[in-house]
């Protein structure tokens, strides 16, 4: 259900993706496209506007319908890519499957988090080509969107992406992989419907063999990428450079075998295993919970911010142009700059222990929270060990950044950190309803829990490379990104996320106020929407849950949220353009459309 300028929205999308059923359009649109793309600049992503443009003009010039721009625009942003995806070599690519070609009938196969684990019964094209994919040197998943596949990419395990999707996913999944200037090619669906799909092979075929020698001019050194910069932010969390961060101030040298590299869940860790590893049958410390848990899961967004900052302030955008992103970037990233970063991460990560046993939240990142695991006493624990972690990192770094500018950066910290306790208490102060909560008080909540850390992180970043930055236009720039970044979260409730066992609606059930909560009652729905809630006290009926959904579409209230979170953004973008720099206003411009993406 959708109120309805979202059907409006979603109809106007849905006019411009249909594909061409001639191969004879599809080739004429694709040579084109080639055409329009010869002279483009690639040193860095095109924009969904910049596509738009050109493929307008392309079926203008061709006098073909609108209905046809989606699959324009992919053609546009496959030939301004290919000569880049090309001088990748095959080992270092991606291929990404939709599961919806396998004949649901016939399919053999078996699922996971990542995808589906083809079986080989022949019954449909995806084992063939996976075969010819990972014969050519190809990592190959088979799932619908982006996550696993961004996942292998920040982990360092390819360079370049080749997707095979509808038009809808395909807008939906790489506006991210844009962002980040990752090389990429797709092939739309010819017929989707989300099962027993059909796809053109032969474009597939041509695009997985697709291989050049890089030029003076293509090559990947002109290119602008984040990505160097988000995986020297993922490697952080990995040993053995964990360790090594840490280790001037807390005991790490034993945990650095046990800990591994963050990816074991901590719901595994059981009684039999302590014994085997020599330790008390009574689990583990408060000391290896809080280590785990900072290594575990999570966007790594407030350090890879700290980083991004420094490494632009301190260098310039020339730091993204690398032809093997993050080859360089070690020399300069200086380790205190490295160790503010984890500083921040180890206090938002201790912002979520205690915001979890607030809320009563049962899963983070897929996995059951540490207060079930745990329980909440030592769970509060484990959150005020990573507080006096984080603080104790960045007080370290006296010596190496200068006492007044660590100083600083403490101050900053601990300002956001005072800033989110009066937030999340406003927050749950109001969930008894009493006085109601207006709609300006819910925004002032969001700005002090998000604002400040998104502040503080880039305070941080800017700080060390001892950068000026007037601090009125980064309080300014923070809060929009920061209330933006809230009120995405309360469109996002209702999505569902498998992967991070998350299920729609899960404000509606605890009894949370939220935006859609706050217009709907102002606008006269409250009696309905406190019947619904009642009576999910006492059930977990979905049903419930779509009534309230109605509720916040016909009463306007999804659209209002929806109008102010493009609002937001747009404030965002405008505040980003007037920091000092141009290399700055990039950055900042690059930050709001990867944390506020529309």
């Amino acid at each position: 259900m959708t109120s309805k300028p979202l059907k409006a929205a979603h109809r106007r999308h849905d006019e411009i993706k249909r594909v061409p059923e001639s191969a004879t359009l599809r080739q004429a649109i694709r040579s084109a496209a080639a055409r329009a793309a010869a002279g483009l600049d690639r040193s860095r992503p095109m924009s969904r506007e910049g596509l738009e443009q050109i493929g307008k003009e392309i079926l203008q010039r061709l006098e073909l319908p609108r209905t046809l721009l989606g699959f324009t625009m992919v053609a546009v942003s496959n030939e301004f890519w290919l000569p880049i995806f090309e001088t990748v070599a095959l080992h270092r690519r991606l291929f990404l499957l939709p599961h919806c070609l396998r004949d649901q009938t016939a399919c053999a196969g078996s699922y996971d988090s990542v995808g589906l684990h083809c079986a080989g019964c022949g019954s449909c094209e995806i084992h063939a080509l996976k075969a010819e994919a990972e014969q050519l040197g190809y990592s190959v998943i088979v799932a619908e969107g982006t996550s696993s596949v961004l996942f292998r990419v920040l982990e360092g395990d390819a360079d370049a992406i080749l997707g095979v999707a509808c038009l809808d996913s395909l807008e939906r999944s790489f506006q991210r992989v844009v962002e980040l200037g990752i090389p990429h090619v797709a092939v739309p669906l010819l017929r989707d419907g989300c099962k027993d799909t059909e796809a053109e092979i032969g474009q597939i075929r041509s695009l997985l063999a697709a291989q050049s020698a890089p030029t003076a001019v293509l090559t990947p050194t002109s290119r602008r990428s984040y990505l160097g910069l988000l995986r020297e932010t993922g490697r952080m969390f990995r040993q053995p450079t964990f360790a090594e961060l840490l280790a001037p101030y807390i005991e790490v040298a034993e945990l650095a075998g046990q800990l591994g590299n963050g990816s074991r869940g901590l719901s595994q860790f059981s009684r039999q295993e302590a014994v085997e590893m020599g330790r008390p049958p009574l689990g583990p410390t408060v000391q290896e919970i809080a280590l785990q848990w900072l290594q575990e899961g999570g966007k790594r967004l407030r350090p890879f911010v700290t980083l991004a900052a420094y490494a632009v302030a301190k260098h310039g955008t020339g730091v993204l142009e690398q032809a093997d992103p993050g080859s360089d970037l070690a020399e300069r990233l200086p380790v205190a700059v490295r160790r503010i970063a984890l500083a921040i991460e180890a206090l938002h990560k201790a912002s979520l222990v205690h915001d979890d046993i607030e809320d009563n939240d049962h899963y983070r990142y897929g996995l059951p929270t540490l207060h079930r695991i745990h329980g909440v006493a030592q769970t509060i624990n484990v959150g005020d060990f990573l507080i006096g972690l984080g603080y104790r990192l960045i007080a370290g770094q006296s010596v190496p950044l200068g006492a007044d500018c660590s100083g600083d950066i403490l101050d900053r910290l601990s300002r956001a950190h005072l800033e989110l306790c009066r937030g999340q208490g406003a927050e749950l102060q109001s969930q008894d309803h009493r006085p109601p909560y207006a709609a300006a008080q819910a925004m002032q909540a969001a700005a002090q829990k998000t604002a400040p850390a998104f502040e503080a992180a880039l305070y941080a970043g800017l700080r060390a490379a001892q950068a000026d930055v007037d601090p009125t236009i980064l309080r300014r720039f923070a809060t929009y990104l920061g209330e933006g970044f809230q009120v995405r979260n309360d469109l996002d409730d209702w999505q569902e996320d498998q992967h991070n066992k998350r299920h729609r609606g899960l404000d509606a059930r605890a009894g949370r106020v939220t935006l859609l909560h706050i217009f709907a009652t102002e606008g006269g729905h409250g009696p309905r929407l406190a019947q619904l809630a009642e009576l999910m006290e006492n059930s977990t009926s979905d049903e419930l849950l779509d009534q309230v959904y109605q509720v916040y579409c016909e009463s306007g209230a999804l659209a209002k949220v929806e109008q102010l979170y493009a609002r937001l953004r747009d404030r965002a973008l405008a505040a980003a353009a007037e920091f000092p720099t141009p290399d700055l206003q990039e950055l900042m411009q690059f930050f709001v459309r990867m944390i506020l993406q529309e």
